[in-house]
């Protein structure tokens, strides 16, 4: 009796802690949709207008603009390419608030210096809820 009721408890108290335990999730779960637009749509709002290295730290200008009817806040990030192709480096721009229709240009610096010839691309852009 002492044996089944003791196999019992220890049957409980293994299942309680899987129960606990950490679940694998499949990657992107944490992932939270923000927007109703896909993010290659919020790309769209985002171009590179130059992209430059004739000094040590690259300078990017880029023009955001909000093609949504509600206000909205960016966040991006471009792509840095050495002449070889390969990566070299990024740079941000973040607005906390754009009204419908707003076009915003920026130049923003490079996070790393690069010599020789660059070119830039949008690696991501999101557009959320405003602050």
């Amino acid at each position: 009796m002492k044996r089944t009721i003791a196999g019992v408890l220890l049957g409980v108290v293994a299942l309680t802690l899987a129960a606990c335990g950490e679940e694998k999730q499949p990657p992107g779960a944490d992932v939270i949709q923000t927007s109703a637009a896909p993010e290659a749509d919020v790309a769209a709002d985002v171009e590179v207008t130059k992209c430059d290295s004739n000094s040590y730290t690259p300078k990017i200008t880029i023009e955001v603009t909000n093609s949504t009817g509600e206000d909205a806040r960016y966040a991006v990030t471009i792509a840095i390419k050495d002449a070889e192709g390969k990566a070299a480096g990024e740079a941000l721009f973040a607005k906390n608030r754009m009204t419908p229709g707003q076009k915003v240009t920026e130049e923003i610096p490079g996070d790393t210096p690069v010599k020789g010839k660059i070119t830039c691309e949008v690696a991501r852009a999101k557009r959320l809820p405003p602050k």
